[in-house]
Order: C-alpha cells, then sequence, then structure tokens
C-alpha cells in the first residue's frame, strides 16, 4: 500500500502542465513517455528509497548526515543504509546512486518528505480502517514547533475488534492561536477528512491549561456540548 501511494506520488511529480486528449481529463506525463525499462529502473530505484525510509521511520532514526559529500566517512543513515542495501542486493546495484541518473537518484529531501507523506496517509488510513466507525477517546495538546508555530497533536484511543485498547498518534495541525474555539475548528476540520465528527467522542484528555480545562469555555467543555447536541 505505502509502494502504491508513494509511486503515485512520484508520477504525480514528473507531470508536465499536462497534454488532454479530447476535452477529457486524462493526462499524458512526462514520466508515462519513457520506455518500459526506464519505467522499471525507476521503479526499482522508488522502491529501494521507500524500503530504507520505512527502516528509518521504524526505528525513529535521523535521516540525513552532518555532511553527506565524498570525503565523508559518515554521510547519514539514509545514503549508508543505501549504499549497504546496494552491495547486497544484485537487483539494485547497478540502479541507485551513483549509477543512477543525476536527476533521478531519489535520495533528496523532497524525495525523503513525500515518501513519508505517503507512509502517513497509509497509516493513518489502516488506523481509521481499524476503528471503522467506533467511538473513541481523543487525546490533545497544543505547543509549538521550532519556528515558534503553533500546533495540535492529536492522538486517538479505542478498543478494536480483538477488544484490545489501541492508542495511536494520528496527526500533527498547524494553528492561528491557541483559544479554544479556534483548536475545537481545528480538531472538527481533521476528524472530517476521515468522515468522523466530535459525536463519536466519549472521552477526553487533556493538559491542565485554562484554554483547555476551563468550565466555561475550554476545549473539553465545547467539545462535550458539540457531542451532546450531535
Amino acid at each position: 500500500m505505502i509502494e502504491d501511494a508513494a509511486y503515485c506520488l512520484y508520477c504525480y511529480l514528473f507531470q508536465d502542465e499536462g497534454i488532454h486528449q479530447g476535452g477529457g481529463d486524462s493526462i499524458q506525463t512526462s514520466f508515462d513517455r519513457q520506455s518500459t525499462q526506464t519505467k522499471l529502473e525507476y521503479k526499482i530505484r522508488l522502491k529501494a528509497s521507500i524500503e530504507v525510509v520505512k527502516l528509518l521511520l521504524n526505528q525513529g532514526l535521523a535521516f540525513r548526515g552532518y555532511r553527506e559529500d565524498e570525503s565523508s566517512l559518515n554521510k547519514g543513515n539514509f545514503l549508508e543504509i543505501l549504499l549497504w542495501y546496494a552491495e547486497r542486493c544484485d537487483k539494485i546495484r547497478d540502479l541507485v546512486l551513483k549509477k543512477a541518473p543525476k536527476n533521478d537518484q531519489l535520495t533528496s529531501h523532497k524525495i525523503h518528505k513525500d515518501i513519508i507523506i505517503a507512509c502517513k496517509i497509509e497509516t493513518v488510513k489502516a488506523i481509521m480502517n481499524d476503528l471503522n466507525g467506533d467511538l473513541f477517546t481523543l487525546l490533545v495538546d497544543e505547543s509549538y514547533d521550532v519556528s515558534r508555530k503553533e500546533q495540535l497533536a492529536i492522538v486517538m484511543q479505542y478498543v478494536n475488534r480483538c477488544r484490545s485498547v489501541m492508542e495511536y498518534f494520528i496527526g500533527i495541525v498547524h494553528v492561528r492561536n491557541t483559544t479554544a474555539l479556534c483548536l475545537k475548528k481545528a480538531i472538527v476540520d481533521y476528524l472530517a477528512q476521515h468522515s468522523l465528527s466530535l459525536s463519536y467522542v466519549r472521552r477526553q484528555c487533556y493538559d491542565g491549561a485554562s484554554n483547555m480545562q476551563g468550565a466555561l469555555r475550554g476545549l473539553k467543555t465545547l467539545i462535550q456540548q458539540e457531542s451532546k447536541s450531535a
């Protein structure tokens, strides 16, 4: 599933302004016009990069190195693992890193980000399928990132079909401010993306900040009111 999502994403990256035929919505991309062999080699490179990204994500490891030039003894986890992988796998040995076209090595920061986004989409989709439209607990905290932008971390807790309690981090949403109304709108909009609403919320968990726990206009109270009216 992750491979399919990333592959579609990369096909889009190769998209030209578009050649529409007969007024329809079909678009012929530069990738579509490549030879069968070129497409095959591209997909092999893509899958190799995806496998390395999945490993780093599963282990919670950094991707980049401090120095990634030829003289560096440690070019960072992604490049070092991909090199190790290539040396041991005949299928990709002659298709990745220096053996790949310079504009199509699939090792850049942007490529990493795109694959990570594809992994995130598939992971959240799997969580929502496991939830299966059932009730859940909402755990929320707000803070700001290194660029001082306010953000909202959303965690979901529920009981799955096997009657096991599951708890998953499902996303971070940037918000304009941390007023209760703004936070509530961010949560409503995010849940709506996954066909959920506050009516599915049966428990809430926050820190002790007044904008979260306030008895009159706190986020907790606003969500309780919304849940009861739904």
